[in-house]
């Protein structure tokens, strides 16, 4: 099966001298009125924003009204107002606009198709009112990767004025061949501080995994950080400001994701695996944080779920979602309904392994721990681990197929942790134990 891949690149120009400056401020002064004037129309006409039934109600009057513009600048100013209006009533229809109409503030350009301009490895041309306008680039190691590796540019550019330079955005593609054998699935449950995989070969059960991502833990500290920073102060002063970009929650949030993402990659490929993952929409997290308190629901909003689906689906892997309908709350092995009311809950498991230490720490013998929380559920004679119970029941979700577990005794499974920033197995917990004893491996 081939599978279109696309990475989005920022790259920035070096500066411009001032006729290209005011050159690419005139275009930029031109498509904010022009989206700004079909936002109106497309609001007031209750139009659809298909970009062919944009193209017939716009291209032809504004081509007349401002001839001199290039075909592609107006193409690219109804494909931005369409978007914008398609996102402002999806956000009306769940009451979370402010205002009865959006506005375009701050502007990208937008050029649709590569008619109207060109690439070149060291610079793009762009085709405007006064001519050709060149912006040169400025290298970096992940531009350089792409521009040389067998990916090509798609159609659409956009570029952004900041200052004297220019941020330019470039989608690369590339077709990639996906092979996955059938029967080898790898089916995942997000969870605030793990991601727990259950893999199959050959439709049996062959390993449960968990990577501790610790990314709640890393919400809540922050949020402590900031509330200890503006405390007192208020947030448009400028050392508060300061103080808050230098906290680079985002971009920690981020490397855990790509890391857990890269090892999922890599154990689905060399299995020749299919992943499934359960459905997850904004709209479903909006939900969950409905009638909740205001750190917990502070802790939903920022949990990285659908993010972390989307990095998945960039890689040259086959990535399935399936609906996560009661995938918490069944028993995998029988199908009976577990009783959430005798939950045992936070388990704090303090793990010492080698693999974590490096340097001076392994040479004198240190130690070093991480920490687990293990939750169980309660379903006959037995304590099932609740975030391994979802993987199992989306695995038989599956083509609707029967999957195989190791035995029909659910205590002989066993979930291996992993750390996701070095890709080690870190401690083996039991995934059932008996109710009389609860013991970690």
């Amino acid at each position: 099966m081939l599978k279109t891949l696309k990475r989005t690149v920022r790259v920035e120009s070096d500066f411009l001298n001032e006729w290209k400056y005011r050159v690419l401020r005139e275009v930029e002064e031109y498509q904010r009125k022009i989206v700004n004037e079909m936002i109106e129309v497309i609001l007031s006409e209750a139009l659809p924003t298909t970009r062919k039934k944009l193209h017939e109600r716009f291209y032809s009057d504004y081509k007349e009204k401002y001839p001199f513009l290039p075909s592609r600048v107006i193409e690219g100013a109804y494909v931005v107002a369409g978007r914008i209006v398609k996102s402002f009533r999806e956000r009306k229809k769940e009451g979370l606009t402010r205002k009865d109409k959006p506005e375009y503030k701050r502007v990208v350009i937008t050029i649709p198709n590569m008619i109207n301009w060109r690439f070149n490895r060291i610079s793009v041309s762009v085709l405007t009112h006064k001519g050709w306008v060149e912006i040169p680039l400025k290298f970096t190691k992940q531009f350089t990767r792409y521009v040389y590796e067998g990916w090509r540019v798609s159609q659409e550019l956009k570029l952004r004025l900041i200052g004297r330079k220019v941020h330019l955005w470039l989608t690369f593609e590339k077709e990639v061949e996906v092979e996955s054998k059938d029967g080898n699935y790898i089916s995942i449950d997000v969870n605030e501080n793990n991601v727990t995989l259950a893999v199959f070969e050959g439709f049996k059960l062959k390993e449960l995994r968990r990577y501790e991502t610790g990314l709640g833990r890393v919400v809540v500290n922050y949020s402590l950080r900031r509330e200890e920073i503006t405390k007192g102060h208020s947030t448009k002063d400028e050392l508060v400001k300061k103080k808050l970009r230098k906290l680079r929650e985002r971009e920690r949030k981020l490397d855990i994701l790509r890391k857990t993402v890269k090892r999922i990659v890599e154990l689905a490929r060399d299995l020749k695996a299919k992943v499934v993952v359960g459905k997850f929409s904004s709209r479903s997290k909006e939900k969950m944080e409905g009638n909740k308190s205001s750190k917990l629901r502070h802790r939903i909003h920022q949990w990285s779920i659908v993010k972390f689906v989307d990095m998945l689906k960039t890689q040259a892997i086959e990535v399935d979602e399936v609906s996560e309908s009661y995938t918490s709350s069944i028993n995998p092995f029988n199908g009976e309904k577990l009783k959430k009311r005798k939950q045992i809950v936070e388990r704090v498991i303090k793990v010492f392994n080698p693999h974590l230490m490096t340097g001076s720490a392994h040479e004198g013998g240190g130690v070093k721990v991480l920490k687990v929380n293990a939750r169980y559920l309660e379903s006959g004679e037995v304590l099932l681990e609740r975030d391994s119970i979802a993987p199992l029941n989306i695995a038989r979700k599956v083509d609707g197929r029967v999957v195989v577990f190791p035995s029909t005794s659910p205590k002989d499974l066993r979930v291996t942790v992993y750390d996701p920033l070095r890709g080690v197995p870190v401690a083996e917990l039991e995934v059932i134990k008996s109710k009389d004893k609860l013991r970690h491996g």
